[in-house]
């Protein structure tokens, strides 16, 4: 049986979305292929082009791919972009989308192909809304400043654009070498516009069925401060790469660091976060010395599976 192992992290918590890649992931007593950790902050909003508070984001990103993503160790990797090209002058990118991939309600019914449309739809959206996260892209993407500010009302003027069905082409002001890295945020996520405007108000309220998702998982339940619930996707385009069928997590209010060891000690916690001015860390790096390692950028430390 696997088991889970220690590894350091520059970030509070390693990525729910560095799972969807691996094989059978369990701490030493975690039966199954449950991944069982905690959340911090209950989620006020699962509209993820709006908002990108850790209590969103952490139940987007299961549930819902973009152009690009992080693998484990950082390096950008295609998702539903398959191969993308920048122009010599580094202002224009074109992605071309994997064709057949689907968007599915949270009870895991089809609901439409996920198109190029729906990332222009996406971030229109986030601009009517004023999205907390509009800072990322506004000053980069052609156009946007001025219809985010009302100088245009007109959002074909800002450069993004469906060049056809499955591909997708944003313009910007100035060259940015880190341009790609911004397609990971959920603000440059799709959105189906049929769904979005059949729920209206609704869409991304804290209610599994408020949104589609095109990702692993898919959200069954949030309980304020108690847990939140996913199970795989088994429609999901790279499914066979998915290993994990159910991920829950449990309130934790942080007022005890610590505890996160003692529930991965008893298989209780997939992973576990660890101190290493604590007291009780030089007991904790004898038993599991092989299965830890440390952060460049910060000492802190997170148990996770292992791959």
């Amino acid at each position: 049986m696997k088991k889970g192992y220690l590894v350091a992290a520059g970030v509070t918590l390693v990525s729910l979305a560095a799972l969807q890649g691996c094989s059978s992931s369990s701490s030493a007593k975690t039966e199954g292929t449950t991944y069982s950790y905690v959340f911090v902050e209950d989620p006020t909003t699962l509209d993820y082009t709006v908002s990108g508070r850790h209590g969103t984001s952490q139940i987007t990103t299961q549930g819902v791919d973009g152009l690009l993503e992080n693998d484990r160790y950082g390096n950008l990797i295609s998702s539903l972009a398959k191969d993308w090209k920048v122009s010599a002058d580094g202002l224009t990118y074109t992605y071309t989308l994997r064709k057949g991939v689907k968007w599915y309600t949270s009870d895991g019914e089809e609901y439409a192909e996920v198109t190029a449309d729906d990332f222009v739809t996406g971030l229109k959206h986030a601009a009517d809304k004023k999205s907390s996260t509009l800072y990322i892209v506004q000053d980069s993407i052609k156009g946007l400043n001025d219809y985010v500010e009302g100088t245009t009302k007109d959002f074909s003027e800002v450069g993004i654009k469906a060049v056809d069905k499955y591909t997708v082409q944003y313009t910007l002001n100035q060259p940015e070498s880190y341009w790609n890295s911004k397609t990971t945020y959920g603000i440059l996520q799709p959105v189906n516009a049929d769904f979005l405007k059949s729920k209206g108000d609704d869409f991304g309220s804290v209610d599994p069925s408020s949104i589609l998702y095109n990702g692993a998982f898919l959200l069954k339940s949030v309980t304020s401060k108690s847990s939140i619930e996913f199970e795989k996707n088994e429609n999901y385009w790279d499914a066979d790469k998915v290993s994990i069928d159910n991920i829950k997590l449990t309130y934790n209010d942080g007022s005890d660091p610590e505890s996160l060891y003692k529930n991965f000690d008893k298989g209780n916690y997939t992973r576990a976060r660890l101190y290493p001015t604590k007291s009780s860390y030089k007991a904790i790096e004898k038993k599991y010395k092989d299965d830890i390692s440390t952060s460049l950028k910060t000492s802190q430390l997170t148990m996770y599976p292992s791959i």
